[in-house]
């Protein structure tokens, strides 16, 4: 399964940089677990599984003073059903509340995902169908990723947090009049290497 050989891949993959993160200009590690498509309205998911999503949180640099020092980030989300799973990064604002340990975060970036895009011509109704009821149609295998969270200090180098996460092309990134986008909510562990 496809899923599969992505979660080995990228547990690989933080196995290596986490044991060269000091050095790396990397300020946070982080793995987060996501409910994957949460619909807000109330109407049925049509996908399913969770979210599996390691990011590396890189430290501000210089040249993005004038933008209130953003962090980069790379983020990659495995689906544990095999639904749709994306990869990209962008900018992040972690700001805590004056001297307590408790921060809000705001994450934005353009992502890559790997689900359906277009659905099949009118004259494939019973295919058609199914795919509407069961699958989200992105319009665009590029999207914008937004991320809020909410989050707490828990120890030195360690903090955890709650999020809510959307991605859509906005009519930006594509022309294509499907854009359902998805919404994911779920809890990410960090390991911080700035020792703040």
């Amino acid at each position: 399964m496809k899923s599969a050989k992505y979660i080995a891949f990228f547990v690989a993959s933080a196995l290596v940089v986490f044991g060269s993160a000091a050095q790396a200009g990397i300020e946070e590690l982080r793995i987060g677990f996501a409910q994957h498509d949460v619909e807000l309205t109330g109407d049925p998911a049509r996908e399913s599984g969770i979210n599996i999503q390691p990011q590396i949180v890189f430290k501000s640099p210089r040249i993005l003073s004038f933008m209130a020092s953003p962090n980069p980030y790379l983020i990659a989300s495995i689906n544990s059903d095999g639904e749709t799973n994306f990869a990209g990064g962008g900018l992040l604002y972690k700001r805590h509340f004056g001297a307590s340990d408790w921060f809000w975060e705001f994450d934005g970036g353009i992502v890559y995902q790997d689900g359906r895009t277009k659905l099949p011509p009118p004259i494939e109704a019973a295919e058609r169908l199914r795919i509407i009821a069961s699958e989200i149609t992105f319009g665009s295998h590029m999207q914008f990723h937004f991320v809020a969270g909410l989050g707490k200090v828990t120890a030195a180098n360690w903090d955890a947090q709650i999020y809510f996460e959307h991605l859509s092309h906005g009519q930006i990134l594509s022309s294509d009049d499907k854009n359902e986008g998805v919404e994911n909510i779920g809890v990410k562990f960090s390991r911080r290497f700035n020792n703040k």
